[in-house]
């Protein structure tokens, strides 16, 4: 609420909570006359009884909502609906007063907090209540993002060691990102560490793979520092700093906040000096073009130790003449390029479909591919006729039947919390080389060549977990898988008026 006026505040909430000046003025031990002169904007409370006053009239708004106006007060402040206890409501309200009061006031004299006790009030918000933070943090950086056309940010935690509603929170803050880079410049990086939970290593690890693959577009890196602390650090260059302090059972004990340039200063270049020395970038960007021109796609296929995560169906698995017929609809206005993808093709073919390889597919994307014919090839977005869509199918069907080289398990929809997503991770490791696809958006569709060897080798044990100790989310059976194939086939068929 730091856009409204001080009294303008207090007149909302004597609305929201249906009171009037009167009884205000009776709680505060005030004449209805100042109240009055707050609300219009004639005067204001003094720096000295400012604190108690925010307090007293906070809790007193509480106390007169009912549960009709309490809902209406959250909705106004933007509180997570969660948020059921007053004195958490009492918190907030007189931190939005006394934050309001400090706009106010310095609009009206610049000079009122100069050298002051109340400067420092202003710029270092200590002791929030750690159950609202996520409110806070949110309406500060938006404040601050509308203020600037440029947004430079640098967090640094161990998700590993978060608590879960902590983690998935910055996790999500990608999509925060990209919903202001319409019309602001934005940069993040995230340094993190791997040390923590290992209970939760699957969710984790899955996390940090979907903050590198979604928003391909958006300019956000992931640094491994060997961060060990679950405390978080955030700080926007120019603008604002704020860290959270947890305890070792992953409780918030306080948050802090500053506008302090100096402070912002000090913690922006001791982050940036320690990802500069110390940072290593989990992966480099390459889009398909370079990935295929480069050899780093056969490179792969040509690996040993396959493994490979179908997050969205693909080019692998398809019949030689379909694969040839998809790249030349995709690419055929570069020779250079359909060569290699003959080349590719051969290889996967005679080799790679010979080779030992496990495969995790999620069973929903299969069924929506099965129903939509929707596909990516080289993760550039392809629609597939039913007929096209059919023949990849049936091949597929075949290489489960006939090669036993090739293990091939399916994710059981929404089976456990880490998987329980609309955007499932495609993953393809290999023992050397591992790849991951980011989410085509907006004509960026890269892929991402993991480069830090720590987080090479939890990919690796993330596979390997899920493979063999997930089994009672997993179909295993080649029989269930060929008969949830040959189902979805004929449920399409019927959809598309082929069978009566």
């Amino acid at each position: 609420m730091k856009n409204i006026a001080f009294g303008q505040l207090l007149e909302k909430l004597l609305y929201l909570s249906n009171q009037k000046k009167s009884t205000l003025a009776k709680e505060l031990g005030y004449d209805i006359s100042y109240i009055s002169k707050w609300i219009n904007g004639r005067n204001l409370p003094t720096q000295k009884s400012i604190s108690s006053i925010c307090k007293i009239a906070s809790e007193f708004i509480v106390k007169s909502l009912n549960a009709t106006s309490k809902q209406e007060l959250k909705h106004y402040f933007e509180i997570d609906v969660e948020v059921k206890d007053d004195t958490v409501l009492a918190q907030y309200i007189e931190r939005s007063l006394k934050e309001s009061y400090m706009v106010t006031a310095q609009k009206s004299s610049s000079n009122i907090y100069k050298s002051t006790h109340s400067e420092d009030n202003y710029n270092s918000m200590m002791h929030i209540n750690p159950r609202l933070r996520k409110q806070y943090l949110a309406k500060d950086a938006i404040l601050h993002i509308s203020k600037s056309s440029k947004l430079d940010l640098i967090l640094s935690t161990n998700l590993y060691r978060l608590n879960g509603n902590d983690k998935v929170s910055i996790s999500e803050m990608k999509s925060a990102l990209y919903s202001i880079q319409k019309d602001k410049e934005v940069k993040a990086r995230v340094l993190t560490g791997f040390e923590g939970n290992q209970n939760d290593k699957v969710l984790n690890t899955l996390l940090i793979i979907d903050m590198i693959t979604t928003y391909p577009n958006l300019d956000f890196e992931v640094y491994n520092c060997n961060v060990d602390s679950s405390n978080i650090l955030a700080v926007i260059k120019d603008r604002i700093f704020h860290s959270a302090i947890f305890a070792s059972d992953g409780q918030c004990l306080f948050t802090n906040m500053s506008k302090e340039k100096a402070i912002i200063d000090e913690v922006y270049y001791s982050l940036e000096e320690i990802l500069k020395n110390q940072g290593k970038l989990l992966v480099e960007k390459e889009t398909p073009l370079d990935l295929l021109k480069n050899k780093t796609y056969i490179q792969y296929i040509m690996g040993q130790d396959l493994k490979w995560v179908l997050g969205v169906m693909n080019e692998f698995f398809m019949p030689s003449d379909l694969f040839i017929e998809i790249a030349e609809d995709v690419f055929g206005n570069d020779k250079e390029l359909l060569q290699e993808l003959r080349q590719i093709n051969a290889f996967l073919q005679n080799v790679t479909y010979k080779s030992n390889i496990k495969v995790l597919i999620y069973e929903a994307k299969l069924m929506k591919y099965i129903s939509t014919g929707e596909i990516t090839f080289f993760n550039t977005p392809v629609k597939l006729t039913l007929e096209q869509m059919e023949r990849h199918i049936k091949n597929i069907e075949k290489i489960i039947k006939e090669h036993e080289n090739i293990e091939i398990k399916l994710i059981e929809n929404s089976s456990i919390e880490e998987f329980d997503s609309g955007l499932s991770p495609s993953m393809y490791l290999s023992k050397n080389l591992k790849l991951i696809k980011t989410h085509p958006m907006d004509e960026v569709n890269d892929y991402a060549i993991i480069k830090d060897n720590e987080f090479k080798k939890i990919c690796d044990e993330v596979f390997d977990s899920v493979w063999n100790e997930k089994e009672n989310i997993l179909v295993s059976e080649k029989e269930d898988i060929l008969e949830k194939i040959s189902k979805a086939l004929v449920y399409t068929r019927i959809i598309n008026g082929e069978i009566n």
